[in-house]
């Protein structure tokens, strides 16, 4: 836990999207499914066998673009502890052979969605589960004067935002912060302090190597870092996170109480 001393409510909050309130394992599953057989086609047998362990390493995944290729991984035989291992080569290694541009992924994956949602929207958002407690927590959040909430995810800000409408939930669009802005985690913290001087900030996020950046990052040696123990992350995560002097480890049930329990 960090030694540093804190507000008990931060001025401005900043949470990830997937695996923090939303739990989308099932939507990147079939999503990726639709990419992968564009590019190889194979048997959506073979899909079912390996949908426990694409959830399972879900943790490794940065942006979205490299969720078919973990698919790839899976039918090529490649062992799960060499995926959590080695997945920043491994990924890469899939992308080139796959004959593909990480924009060209990309481009592939929000057109399956933009589909999926044009022909059945319903069904989209029923691929997705928001974790017990989070949207009345937001709500809570909303009716308090402190504070600011912004989410800064890697996913497209307006399926975020149509998530979050299905639950009553209207973000001002500028408080989404994703995969459009093009931008690190790094930089959209460092310009929301900046706005703000001298303002109390907290990050919560389920991905260890994010928080490990952005508390190597000078200027943000003030912000106060939680690693989100229920959304994608393994056990060696969660224990280097418990260990590390910046970053608290945060359940989801304190995360739903008053920030004094946080």
């Amino acid at each position: 836990m960090s030694s540093l001393s804190h507000a008990t409510v931060p001025d401005l909050l900043a949470l990830d999207f997937d695996g923090v309130l939303c739990d989308g394992r099932a939507e990147y599953l079939e999503s990726s499914w639709q990419v992968y057989c564009e590019i190889w086609d194979v048997s959506r047998l073979k899909l079912d066998q390996a949908a426990s362990r694409f959830y399972q390493l879900r943790s490794v995944i940065e942006t979205g673009w490299e969720m078919p290729l973990l698919l790839r991984s899976l039918f090529e035989g490649i062992s799960d502890t060499e995926i959590l291992e080695n997945w920043s080569s491994l990924v890469q290694q899939m992308l080139d052979k796959s004959g593909l541009t990480k924009q060209e992924m990309t481009r592939l994956l929000d057109e399956k969605r933009d589909r999926w949602i044009e022909n059945n929207e319903q069904d989209w958002l029923a691929h997705h589960e928001f974790y017990p407690g989070v949207i009345q927590r937001l709500q809570a959040a909303f009716n308090e004067p402190s504070p600011q909430v912004y989410i800064i995810t890697t996913k497209e800000g307006r399926f975020a935002r149509k998530l979050l409408q299905q639950h009553g939930i209207q973000f001002p669009r500028d408080y989404i912060i994703g995969k459009e802005y093009q931008q690190p985690k790094t930089e959209t913290l460092t310009e929301l302090l900046k706005q703000q001087e001298n303002a109390s900030l907290w990050f919560v996020e389920d991905r260890f190597k994010t928080l490990l950046t952005v508390a190597q990052a000078p200027y943000l040696q003030s912000v106060r870092l939680f690693l989100a123990d229920w959304g994608y992350n393994t056990a060696r995560s969660r224990q280097q996170a418990a260990n590390h002097p910046q970053i608290q480890l945060l359940s989801l049930n304190r995360f739903n109480q008053d920030f004094s329990h946080w």
